[in-house]
């Protein structure tokens, strides 16, 4: 008894002593056997808990398809003991992670009803396989019914996970595997244990990306039109990770690598971690360097931490990440004060009706602050609440002002930083029209406004203009990478979501959102596309060529806006542009990079960067030397010359001569500036130098330019980027 006490007290040590959740990547898997990787994880783990049976109880997840690793509950000690096993790569924590339609396929010119185009041609994306990392699906929406679509490809191997509310038979030829990760969700979070979508935001990016045809679609009569995805004809396999989670990096690192052993074509992730982290911390960043190895091009939204510099995420250079953009279309409200002589264009985040109302001023006086302090003691209720500011620090807070009785919220477009929960009618307003309103209110008389209800309107410009929270560069982690890599479409978005009172009876449910998550589906869309066209295509020659075809104009013929300053943007906000679906089917050439040149780059960056086990060797690839898409220099001191290599993917017999626009203050200069290729001759290389000129303002700050390959049919164009740090004299 005395033994069974003592290890019953042991027990209960090594429980106490645990709570946190780490993440043990091991590299790549060196045996196939997944019960024999399982069975060396809990070796492995036993090893620094005592005891084989205490390991099993600690591990989350084994990581056993596309990698090796696990997610374990242990504590400091036991991660730092295993940090220095052999066979380990790095240990870390398990990290929070964040979530990040009728008229956007048309305003990016994909038109079903044309005879031709990368639609037809590609089938409309058929049985290339599309997983989506998210919060679940509603396998009843219509936009995954699976009409006419033929068998599912031998290929697959996923499964349809049975679960709360979800059967096998809620998979389809359409809908073809569903999987959920709920191994580190607190049992209080009230959500389906199961693939089953709650909150939206999975069913909406599934549906923008791969969604079949759905005529009659709008959000409460907005934005009426015909619904659909990217590929409409794609097939679709939902990984389902939980929001609230207090350890959802263990979760989607276990989806991702599932989604390698079940064998889709192109991963697309609408979330990412709260703040920026190195590489070799990074499990999204990580899950996705073998999932690229293994041939799936993986599509991560940017983030909405804009307009602030260096707040992207998912600045991984095998991870296509993605900016959000406005579009053409807007939704829109004249709001009328009191002397019905003066009104105001505002813009309603969600689609509400409005009448007379009664408006309350801003409680902090002139910083217009609307916090629970700053809006304490003032009568609210039945009222719209005016919003002039907010910060990080000082946001506006949409839970105590609906607590308070208000009616709805109208926020100038200088307030930036909100929490809570978005329930109430909300309206953006133009700072000048805030100062009427305001005035207004001041006195007794005028303290009603008349809200009209909102309109559709299309044709609006400039657009695309790139959307104000929309995460920019420059790349926090890798200066010399270009991150964001393209932008699409991410404001009022409508797609679908499950019916309100969450009954399967409803199928066509739709809703507008906004967000680099919405902008994502849309390029996993259009990849699924080229798959379909390219089926031999490696997932670096399909982000080459959305980047190298990208828009870097607007509707009105200029330079692409940004929604903030209202001035010209810049490749921190668009990366290379506007996604460009027609052109990207036919790039002309392309720029091919491998996982070695991945792997190759990481050892160039040392202690931030371990992807798999091998160590380096004396051969690394230098940021900018790798063979990107874009080209950024974050350090020019005096001269540095770059190379890259292209590959004709066009018509074989075919010369292309360089066409470059120089960023102030730096002379470009191309070897060679032409480029012949034939049917034995499909790579070519040049180099691209770049001097510091003479001009002294620019030191310190970046330029920015072009460099296009053209061959008067194609236009294969790359950024430039450059911060200048030195100069010389002409």
């Amino acid at each position: 008894m005395a033994p069974l006490i003592a290890f019953l007290i042991l027990l209960a040590q090594i429980q106490c002593s645990m709570g946190e959740v780490y993440i043990v990547y091991m590299g790549k898997k060196t045996i196939e056997d997944h019960e024999l990787v399982t069975k060396s994880h809990h070796e492995t783990l036993a090893s620094v808990l005592g005891s084989e049976d205490l390991a099993k109880s600690a591990i989350l997840y084994s990581y056993r398809h596309g990698f090796s690793g696990f997610a374990a509950d242990m504590n400091p000690g036991h991660a730092k003991a295993l940090s220095k096993m052999p066979g380990v790569v790095s240990v870390f924590r398990s990290k929070k992670v964040k979530l990040h339609t009728t008229h956007s396929w048309d305003f990016l010119g994909l038109d079903v009803m044309k005879p031709k185009g990368i639609l037809q041609e590609s089938g409309f994306g058929v049985d290339v396989i599309v997983g989506v990392v998210d919060s679940g699906v509603w396998p009843e929406a219509e936009s995954f019914n699976d009409k006419s679509m033929p068998a599912v490809p031998t290929r697959w191997k996923g499964i349809c996970q049975i679960g709360e509310n979800f059967t096998a038979s809620n998979c389809n030829r359409k809908l073809i595997g569903a999987r959920y990760f709920d191994q580190s969700v607190d049992p209080s979070v009230e959500d389906y244990r199961s693939p089953r979508d709650k909150n939206s935001h999975g069913t909406h990016t599934s549906s923008t990306a791969v969604g079949r045809l759905v005529y009659g679609a709008s959000d409460d009569e907005f934005g009426s039109g015909i619904a659909r995805g990217g590929a409409p004809m794609a097939r679709l396999a939902m990984y389902k990770f939980y929001e609230e989670s207090s350890s959802l990096e263990a979760d989607i690192i276990s989806a991702i690598d599932y989604a390698i052993y079940d064998g889709v074509d192109i991963l697309s992730i609408s979330a990412g971690m709260e703040n920026t982290y190195d590489y070799n911390t990074d499990g999204i960043a990580i899950a996705a360097f073998h999932a690229v190895q293994n041939g799936i091009l993986v599509v991560a939204s940017g983030g909405n931490s804009g307009p602030y510099p260096s707040t992207i995420i998912n600045t991984a250079p095998w991870i296509l990440s993605v900016g959000a953009s406005t579009i053409d279309r807007g939704f829109h409200a004249k709001i009328v004060l009191p002397d019905n002589a003066t009104s105001c264009q505002a813009t309603p985040s969600q689609h509400r009706t409005g009448s007379k109302v009664g408006l309350h001023g801003i409680a902090s006086g002139e910083n217009g602050y609307c916090t629970e302090a700053t809006l304490n003691g003032t009568t609210l209720r039945g009222k719209y609440v005016l919003c002039f500011a907010s910060s990080a620090e000082l946001p506006v807070d949409m839970d105590a002002i609906e607590k308070a009785g208000a009616t709805g919220i109208i926020i100038t477009d200088t307030a930036r930083s909100i929490t809570g929960t978005l329930s109430l009618p909300i309206f953006v307003v133009p700072s000048a029209c805030g100062v009427q309103l305001l005035g207004h209110r001041s006195h007794e008389k005028s303290s009603t406004i008349y809200i009209h209800p909102p309109e559709t309107v299309t044709g609006i410009g400039p657009a695309p203009a790139v959307a104000t929270f929309s995460a920019r560069g420059p790349n926090p982690i890798s200066p010399d990478i270009l991150k964001p890599d393209i932008i699409a479409p991410g404001v009022d978005i409508i797609a679908a979501i499950p019916p309100k009172n969450h009954s399967s009876s409803s199928a066509k449910s739709f809703g507008a959102m906004s967000g680099t998550s919405m902008s994502c589906p849309h390029v996993s869309g259009v990849a699924a596309l080229l798959k379909s066209l390219h089926p031999d295509w490696s997932p670096s020659a399909i982000k080459s060529a959305i980047m190298t075809t990208a828009w870097n104009m607007d509707n009105t013929r200029d330079i692409i806006t940004d929604s903030f300053t209202l001035s010209y943007s810049n490749p921190f906000g668009y990366g290379a542009g506007h996604i460009n679906p027609t052109k990207a089917a036919d790039p002309g050439l392309v720029y091919v990079t491998t996982p070695q040149d991945y792997a190759l780059f990481c050892c160039s960056l040392g202690s931030i960067c371990k992807i798999e086990h091998s160590k380096c060797s004396s051969q690394t690839l230098a940021a900018t030397e790798l063979n990107y898409p874009s080209i950024t220099i974050s350090n020019l001191v005096g001269t540095k010359t770059v190379k890259r290599v292209v590959t004709n993917v066009g018509t074989p017999y075919s010369s292309y001569r360089a066409i470059v626009e120089e960023p102030h203050s730096v002379r470009v200069t191309v070897k060679p500036d032409n480029l012949h290729f034939n049917s034995s001759v499909t790579k070519l290389s040049y180099e691209i130098t770049f001097e510091a000129a003479q001009i002294v303002r620019s030191v310190g700050h970046y330029a920015f330019g072009s460099i296009t390959w053209s061959d008067g049919v194609h236009y294969v164009r790359s950024p430039i980027s450059v911060q200048v740090n030195d100069f010389i004299r002409a």
